[in-house]
């Protein structure tokens, strides 16, 4: 199994409205996003993808989320702006960048600081 990585990463604000604690006001972080693509194979270049093809898929989607409050941006107007619901909607809309070639995106990682993240992994079943 092969796999390829991106890093990038946005700025932006949420409050928690769900959450008794410190997180239900209002703040921010400068998220990391960590985009994986798996594929048991190579192509005939001998890549999972081209790190420009992953990279450009992935940019529409960070730079909507960019500089926002995310409490205002859809889905996040209706659900947490959690760290795991972050990650669920990053693949989610990455993976519609992709078109055909979604099936190789395996897992979105987001960085809330340097030592918390949450991840969302394809469902392989």
């Amino acid at each position: 199994m092969f796999e390829v990585e991106i890093v990038t990463g946005f700025s932006a604000a949420h409050r928690l409205r769900d959450y008794n604690g410190k997180c239900e006001r209002l703040h921010g972080h400068n998220y990391k996003v960590l985009v994986t693509a798996r594929a048991p194979g190579l192509d005939r270049g001998g890549m999972v993808i081209d790190f420009g093809d992953l990279k450009a898929a992935t940019e529409p989607v960070i730079s909507g989320l960019d500089h926002s409050f995310l409490n205002d941006i859809e889905p996040f107007d209706r659900i947490e702006p959690s760290a795991e619901n972050i990650a669920a909607v990053i693949f989610d809309r990455i993976a519609r960048e992709l078109g055909d070639r979604a099936r190789i995106l395996h897992r979105v990682s987001v960085y809330e600081s340097d030592s918390s993240k949450a991840t969302f992994i394809r469902d392989e079943e």
